[in-house]
């Protein structure tokens, strides 16, 4: 555990710092999640998840207080901060919350520089990238032909020389995603790219089995959170029912559930009420 002033100066303690991470490239395999709730910040947290990342949709301000120590990155959406100042600016809001780093989607390369003028480490992302599926013919691996071998390559070294600390590569063949990872020096994250990466990236949801989604091929579930959420919801169904059936029939409330009064206080306040 390090001790570190955050971006925006305030002490406190991260399990890593930027440096700390690029330094153990090729040394060590860590693990990151895509966190949604407090709560799953500090499971992450709790099982000694290397890594978390969080929606900028989420409660960033509580994200990050249930998970204090654990390097935390968020995205910011380009489509909604379209400028350079917008996103500098809601870059310094998510500073001020005591994030360690900023995730880049589909940004364009040149915010990637100037977030990097200001010294705020981010994380890029290449391949398959969710909001350009028009461009590569739909929904689909990325990398599967020497072309795009050798564009995605391209691409990660121009985000890797735009100052990126990390690089996450999304449904990439495995061999091709190996063969990068021994050519570039920031950390490679892997999302359905296979095991030759410095980082295995998972979200939550699919993780907890929650997803409203059919689970991707590259995920694993773990737990059946619909299922237990389907028996939650059964459960508290039936506690109303019971409820509504004991108020009709006067079983509720009980005296366990009622205050009394002692006699002689009683017979006076109904006598005070009758005295008329």
């Amino acid at each position: 555990m390090k001790k570190i002033f955050s971006i925006n100066l305030q002490p406190g303690y991260r399990n890593y710092t930027v440096k700390d991470l690029i330094d153990l490239k090729g040394k060590k395999k860590l693990t990151q999640i895509n966190v949604s709730t407090p709560e799953e910040a500090a499971a992450a947290e709790e099982a000694s998840i290397d890594l978390i990342i969080a929606p900028p949709t989420g409660d960033i301000k509580k994200i990050r207080e249930s998970a204090k120590k654990t390097f935390l990155t968020v995205g910011i959406p380009f489509l909604k901060y379209e400028s350079k100042n917008k996103i500098i600016k809601k870059a310094f809001e998510l500073i001020e919350l005591g994030i360690d780093s900023i995730h880049c989607g589909s940004w364009n390369i040149n915010f990637m520089r100037y977030l990097n003028q200001f010294n705020i480490p981010f994380q890029g992302h290449a391949g398959f990238v969710p909001s350009q599926t028009t461009w590569i013919g739909g929904v689909k691996a990325f990398g599967k032909n020497i072309e795009e071998a050798k564009k995605l390559y391209e691409e990660i070294n121009i985000i890797q020389d735009a100052g990126a600390w990390a690089i996450e590569v999304e449904c990439v063949p495995e061999k091709i995603l190996s063969e990068i990872n021994k050519k570039i020096n920031i950390l490679t994250i892997s999302i359905g790219s296979g095991k030759d990466s410095d980082v295995q990236f998972l979200f939550a949801e699919d993780i907890l089995g929650y997803s409203l989604i059919e689970t991707p091929r590259h995920a694993k579930v773990y737990r059946n959170f619909n299922e237990l959420h389907k028996k939650l919801q059964t459960e508290r169904v039936s506690a109303f029912k019971e409820f509504r059936r004991d108020v009709s029939k006067n079983k509720f409330p009980s005296k366990n559930n009622t205050i009394s009064i002692d006699k002689k206080n009683f017979d006076l306040f109904k006598k005070f009420l009758n005295k008329d």
